[in-house]
């Protein structure tokens, strides 16, 4: 994954079908995973609006997801056939805060996927759908560039 352009992850095709007008290539400011390539893509033409960023993370897999060491609430999922983990901030419960959806793409790499809205435009559950649907999305480009 090291020679994927998190960018080219969503064809002009599957942008449209999220409604993204916009993309901008960055580096993830976390703690854990600062400076991993990254793309934000954002819906910002017109209300409601959100966005979503790709992370391709070649430091660890999903499982540091489910450890319960992180102050999450993350759950199994399959995107695509593959081992994903979906997970938000613990103890969100209904607010519309970011979700994350992480795809385990080989040993030790995850590609993640997180959704993020402004407002109170989207349940918590709608939020953690849109990121499952880029999500899969991302992985079908992923698999024709790796």
């Amino acid at each position: 994954m090291d020679a994927v352009d998190p960018c080219a992850l969503l064809t002009a095709d599957q942008r449209g079908q999220l409604k993204v007008d916009s993309f901008r290539p960055q580096t993830n400011s976390t703690e854990i995973y600062r400076g991993a390539k990254e793309c934000a893509f954002e819906v910002s033409a017109k209300a409601p609006y959100y966005r979503y960023y790709a992370t391709l993370v070649t430091t660890e897999g999903i499982d540091a997801w489910l450890s319960g060491k992180r102050n999450v609430d993350a759950e199994l999922v399959s995107v695509e056939r593959y081992p994903a983990v979906q997970y938000d901030l613990a103890g969100q419960g209904a607010n519309a805060a970011p979700c994350t959806t992480s795809v385990d793409v080989a040993d030790g790499q995850q590609l993640q996927v997180r959704a993020a809205t402004s407002g109170k435009d989207f349940s918590q559950d709608q939020v953690c759908e849109m990121s499952e649907q880029a999500a899969g999305l991302a992985l079908t480009t992923l698999k024709t560039l790796a």
